[in-house]
């Protein structure tokens, strides 16, 4: 998992640091300067616990859950810290897209979760127990992941999500281009013919560099499969060992969710519950 998450975050931070290098060396000289350091004393913030809520709101595009939304997911947080899973803060997500996650954990004891998963609890879509199986997973993952500095890393690789959002886009608008798919496919092709072309010319750094970022367009995306579905696989026992396995295994085939069926024989296999906590009594 470290060198996995060493080949996903070590592009993403250099690239961010390059662009806002960039963009502050292109802004006037004292604005640029003053730019630049306030940008590395919120990092550090972040990194000492500091500005958690706020950044929060802004990095996840979240707010903190209404006195009312609080009320519909009081029942779920209650059913999952019966089971030893405490959720003390959650944030609500500001809008709902297709790609949103049903819930993130983030730090210790926050949970972000979407507006719909709560407009679903409300409405009787989604049970109690099914909601509450749904966050236990989103802690799964990332009790599995053990991130560290995650606000600050996640605020430090926003240039660098911001740039890759947009390629996406121009990708999903250019898709329907013929031989589009095939081009991206052959990239590793075309870019050997451009590392021996430009070692021919007498250029070799340029075509090393070439390659380099053409590999990368390989290893990160199969590096962050493979976080994912380590992450997951985790995830998926820990709520199984919360005893809550077959009650998200009936949400994701209700929704429709893509789940290969491994993963589904996964999550209906019977666990043992666990165990409460229990209260004894100390004599003095």
């Amino acid at each position: 998992m470290t060198v996995l998450r060493v080949v996903t975050l070590a592009p993403a931070l250099l690239v961010s640091f390059v662009l806002t290098v960039v963009v502050c060396a292109l802004l006037p000289p004292a604005l640029g300067l003053v730019a630049f350091m306030a940008a590395g004393g919120v990092l550090v913030a972040l990194a000492m616990g500091r500005l958690q809520q706020p950044a929060m709101a802004v990095l996840t595009s979240s707010r903190p859950a209404t006195e009312a939304e609080f009320g519909v997911m009081a029942p779920v947080l209650a059913e999952l810290g019966g089971r030893g899973v405490d959720i003390a803060t959650l944030f609500v997500r500001r809008a709902q897209r297709p790609s949103t996650p049903v819930a993130v954990a983030i730090g210790r004891r926050t949970v972000v979760v979407s507006p719909g998963l709560v407009d679903a609890t409300y409405r009787g879509g989604v049970t109690g127990a099914e909601a509450a199986a749904a966050l236990a997973h989103a802690v799964g993952r990332h009790r599995a992941a053990r991130p560290r500095l995650e606000l600050a890393v996640l605020a430090a690789t926003t240039p660098w999500r911001l740039i890759m959002a947009t390629f996406r886009g121009i990708g999903r608008a250019f898709a329907w281009l013929p031989f589009m798919r095939l081009a991206w496919t052959l990239r590793g092709v075309v870019g050997v013919i451009c590392v021996v072309q430009s070692m021919v010319e007498g250029r070799a750094w340029a075509g090393l560099l070439g390659s380099v970022v053409i590999a990368l367009t390989y290893l990160v995306p199969a590096a962050g499969r493979r976080i994912d579905l380590r992450t997951e696989a985790a995830a998926d026992q820990f709520v199984l060992g919360l005893g809550l396995g077959p009650l998200l295994a009936g949400l994701l085939r209700r929704y429709s969710h893509p789940v290969t069926l491994e993963r589904m024989q996964r999550l209906e296999t019977a666990a043992e519950q666990p165990q409460r906590p229990r209260l004894h009594l100390v004599h003095g």
